[in-house]
């Protein structure tokens, strides 16, 4: 077993990124479902959880209505997750072997109210230089994709009436974009979560609106299941 999956390696990260006595007890708490997410067999889909740490995990079983409605860019145990929660879930995949494993997995799951979309990134068509940081240039950081556009695949939300979602959840591909076209369609007291924080480009250009307009119910590091470093999930609720 590597040792990051070890004890001595929970308390160190405990220690590192508690930001109080409060959140170190709360980091604590989850040491034991961090150590059996490690077992044979255990997985996000398998558990129908998302792959965001156990605080945004907690706040967000919390906070669930089964009248909501959910959109996700990105999909997998969340899905599942929602289906079970809520009324209406959207997601939208850029991969096609994993978007046929999902779209298998929810109907042997049953679920009837989960609508899947299917869009694969473009090839920029323009040889301007792109940043994965600008929401408008709907580009990608993982190096293999940086020729690569998601601006169909972060506008796919658009075709959603303003205000329609409860809840949008980012944890795909271009993620600045996908917040951006994720704001007009959330609801007023809706939750926006965004996956992976840790990584500041994700807010950059956003700071004007979400102190004016969004305010912050987490955004802490924190165990997470099946991955041995903590991270960082954020979740705001729209004004």
């Amino acid at each position: 077993m590597s040792w990051k999956k070890t004890w001595l390696f929970f308390a160190w990260q405990s220690i590192r990124y508690a930001q109080s006595r409060a959140h170190f007890r709360q980091i604590w708490s989850y040491k034991k479902r961090w150590n059996d997410s490690f077992k044979e067999g255990r997985n996000s889909v398998a558990d129908e959880l998302p792959w965001i740490n156990f605080l945004a995990i907690d706040f967000l079983e919390k906070q669930l209505r089964p009248e909501f409605k959910a959109f996700e860019f990105g999909g997998g145990g969340s899905t599942l997750f929602f289906c079970k929660n809520v009324e209406e879930v959207v997601t939208v995949e850029d991969n096609a072997s994993w978007f046929k494993i999902l779209t298998e997995t929810v109907q042997a799951k049953g679920y009837q109210n989960w609508r899947g979309f299917f869009v694969s990134p473009e090839p920029m068509g323009e040889s301007r230089p792109r940043s994965h940081t600008n929401p408008d240039d709907f580009k990608s950081s993982v190096r293999n994709l940086e020729n690569m556009s998601f601006e169909k695949y972060a506008r796919t939300i658009d075709q959603f009436p303003a205000e329609y979602f409860d809840l949008v959840l980012v944890d795909g591909r271009a993620r600045p974009s996908c917040i951006q076209q994720a704001i007009p369609r959330l609801k007023k007291g809706g939750l926006l979560v965004v996956d992976n924080t840790e990584r500041p480009h994700y807010f950059a250009h956003f700071q004007g609106i979400l102190s004016t307009q969004f305010s912050i119910e987490e955004d802490r590091f924190a165990p997470v299941a099946y991955t041995p470093d903590f991270t960082r999930t954020t979740i705001l609720r729209k004004k």
